[in-house]
């Protein structure tokens, strides 16, 4: 039993090193990798801006507003919410969503934006 555990202890060695012979030489063997002719072009596309909220004025900036701050304005604009008129025209329901809050709160915001927007 001894005897035939060495000789397969040999032949597995034996071929263990075979293998990380040819591992080295592949190139060699082998020969290089052919090339690709030209790497593929990506394909250009047309970037369309996308229609985010429009620009405010000094005028128009909601911090104006009693208990909203560049952080709730910030989420109401991500909702698209950036004017007097947009506040005023929404619902309570859509700014209490959009800025985590109280509807009751939400109502009181659309309420001064309907002032303010005159």
């Amino acid at each position: 039993m001894r005897r035939s555990t060495k000789i397969v202890g040999i032949l597995v060695g034996i071929g263990a090193g075979v293998a990380a012979v040819v591992w080295l030489l592949r190139d060699r063997l082998m020969g290089p990798e052919a090339m690709p002719a030209a790497p593929l072009r990506t394909p250009a596309f047309r970037v369309v801006p996308a229609s985010g909220p429009r620009p405010t004025t000094e005028d128009d900036d909601l911090t104006r507003v009693k208990g909203i701050g560049p952080a709730f304005r910030a989420r109401l604009a991500s909702a698209g919410i950036t004017r007097f008129a947009d506040l005023a025209a929404a619902s309570p329901g859509k700014v209490a969503d959009a800025a985590g809050v109280t509807e009751d709160r939400a109502t009181e915001w659309i309420d001064q934006a309907r002032q303010l927007a005159g």
